[in-house]
């Protein structure tokens, strides 16, 4: 079987990431039971994600560093039972969150992201998704027996028949597969995403997981970022433009209006209700009706888009390739500011202080708010 790359292209390119997938087992599992070597360059390491909580800032990123900046500047690094990258973290609460990466692990903290525990990898991820896709066939199997002639569920038979081969080879190749996007509704109910179209959902805090189906993903492209919508639905964006979108809590999946072929690495939803979602090339696409229907926004650069924060004032940045970082006022028109050195910017958060830190390839960078309040003004 081939195996597809399965990360951002900001990743793979600045990492060189992509024979991650093919290593042996035991050097995955060595890295899963390794912790994060504590390192005074961790600042400098890639840094893929940043949160606000309270007072602090936490970021994730390359060989387990998990940091926390304070309104001081002081940066600490966390006690993290896991050396591989992390891509993404989210906290529901001052004290409760989560953190996602390499080989399928799922990282819980409950005391503000002073210290970790892991509460899943790719070792009970794979069996998770061997029974998903052997139920998958079952049920497609009935389906199809009462309807012998029925040429769209003979599809559906075969795609699954299909994504069961796919389960039992990526569970022959070991805990490989990342995961690249989270969101938890609250302390308890959460869901994570990955590659080659991982969907885990868990309702008791990430004690125990179980695989998701129902997404109208054949090819099981990769699922790069999920987002729970103040309106209780839930969105899905990854490879190729696919959008996905639940209005049952993640029971039941519905594709969305697709206006790109372009890959989607992140949403986000905006105080005024408007959802936004960037990707490959300069995408960035706005929705008015909860994620139902898309519409793509103009912008001045074909810059690749890894993030997106709405700050306090109001205004919209985007954080992308090649040091990129675009700054609406108004969530339409942006204007460009490039980093010096070119590195990657994957995630933008915003201090106390005025301050924007700015998380990427070359690790944490700390820029100045003023040019952007005078461009607001």
């Amino acid at each position: 079987m081939t195996l597809k790359f399965p990360l951002r292209p900001a990743f793979a390119l600045l990492l060189g990431l992509g024979g991650a997938l093919t290593a042996q087992a035991a050097m995955l599992n060595d890295r899963l039971e390794r912790a994060s070597q504590p390192t005074a360059l961790a600042t400098d390491a890639l840094l893929s994600d940043v949160q606000a909580v309270g007072d602090r800032q936490v970021m994730v990123g390359a060989a387990g560093h998990i940091l926390l900046r304070d309104n001081s500047g002081q940066v600490q690094q966390a006690k993290v039972p896991v050396d591989l990258l992390l891509t993404a973290v989210q906290f529901v609460d001052a004290h409760n969150g989560w953190a996602v990466g390499h080989d399928g692990v799922v990282l819980h903290s409950a005391d503000g992201g002073q210290s970790w525990s892991k509460q899943l990898d790719g070792r009970a991820v794979n069996p998770l998704l061997l029974k998903a896709a052997q139920a998958q066939v079952d049920h497609a199997e009935q389906a199809a027996s009462a309807a012998p002639d029925d040429e769209q569920l003979a599809t559906a038979l075969d795609n699954a028949r299909f994504a069961l081969d796919d389960a039992q080879a990526a569970s022959a190749s070991g805990p490989s597969r990342p995961l690249l996007g989270l969101w938890f509704r609250n302390a308890r109910e959460g869901w994570v995403v990955g590659a080659y179209g991982i969907v885990l959902k868990t309702d008791d805090g990430g004690a125990s997981w179980r695989a998701v189906n129902g997404l109208d993903n054949p090819d099981r492209l990769h699922l790069n970022s999920v987002l729970g919508l103040a309106d209780g639905s839930l969105l899905v964006a990854g490879e190729g433009g696919r959008l996905y979108r639940s209005a049952d809590g993640g029971e039941h999946w519905q594709p969305t209006q697709q206006p790109t072929d372009a890959s989607l690495y992140a949403l986000a939803e905006l105080s005024g209700g408007q959802i936004m979602a960037s990707g490959f090339g300069g995408t960035l696409l706005v929705s008015n009706d909860h994620g139902a229907s898309w519409t793509a926004r103009r912008l001045p650069v074909k810059a690749s888009l890894y993030g997106i924060k709405q700050l306090s004032s109001g205004a919209v940045v985007l954080a992308g390739q090649a040091g990129v970082l675009l700054y609406s006022a108004d969530g339409k028109t942006f204007e460009e500011w490039r980093a010096p050195d070119k590195a990657a910017l994957l995630n933008v958060s915003e201090t106390r202080a005025g301050q924007l830190l700015l998380v990427g390839n070359a690790g944490l960078q700390v820029l100045p708010m003023i040019p952007f309040k005078e461009h607001a003004q």
